[in-house]
C-alpha cells in the first residue's frame, strides 16, 4: 500500500510539473454553472451550435459535475475547470468522433458538440477515476 501511495504522489508531482506551461489554445468560451439542462433553439445560451442547444459541466475538486449528463443531438457542452488543478476532457468510448481538450488550466473551458446518439464515456487523463458520461438522445 505504501508503494502505491508513493507512486501516486510521484505521478501527481510529475503531472503538475509538466503542466506548468499553458498555451491557452483551447478555443473555448462560455458558461460556468453546473447543469443537466439544455437551452432550446432560439432561447440563447452562449456556446451553442447552430441549433442553439447548449449545456455545461463544471470541473471542481477532481470531479465532473454533473458526472452524467443527457442532451439532445446537436447540443454543445462546455466544460469549465473551476478547480485549482489542471484537468483534461478526453473521450474514452462511445459513438462519434474522438475528442481531447488537452490540459485545461484553472479557469479554462472546452467545448464539444454531440451529434451521434448513444452514450459517450470521457475521463480526465491526469486524474485516474475522474470520469463522466454524456448520453445523447
Amino acid at each position: 500500500m505504501k508503494k502505491l501511495l508513493v507512486l501516486l504522489i510521484a505521478c501527481l508531482a510529475l503531472t503538475l510539473a509538466a503542466c506548468g506551461d499553458d498555451d491557452d489554445d483551447d478555443g473555448g468560451g462560455g458558461g460556468g454553472a453546473t447543469t443537466t439542462e439544455q437551452t432550446e433553439p432560439g432561447t440563447g445560451g452562449g456556446g451553442g451550435d447552430a441549433k442553439g442547444r447548449a449545456a455545461s459541466v463544471d470541473i471542481p475538486a477532481i470531479s465532473f459535475e454533473p458526472e452524467d449528463i443527457t442532451v439532445k443531438a446537436g447540443t454543445t457542452i462546455t466544460w469549465t475547470n473551476s478547480d485549482d488543478l489542471p484537468h483534461t476532457v478526453t473521450k474514452d468510448g462511445g459513438p462519434g468522433p474522438d475528442f481531447d481538450s488537452g490540459d485545461l488550466a484553472p479557469g479554462d473551458t472546452f467545448e464539444q458538440t454531440f451529434d451521434d446518439v448513444g452514450t459517450i464515456d470521457y475521463v480526465c487523463t491526469i486524474h485516474p477515476g475522474q470520469a463522466g458520461t454524456v448520453t445523447v438522445e
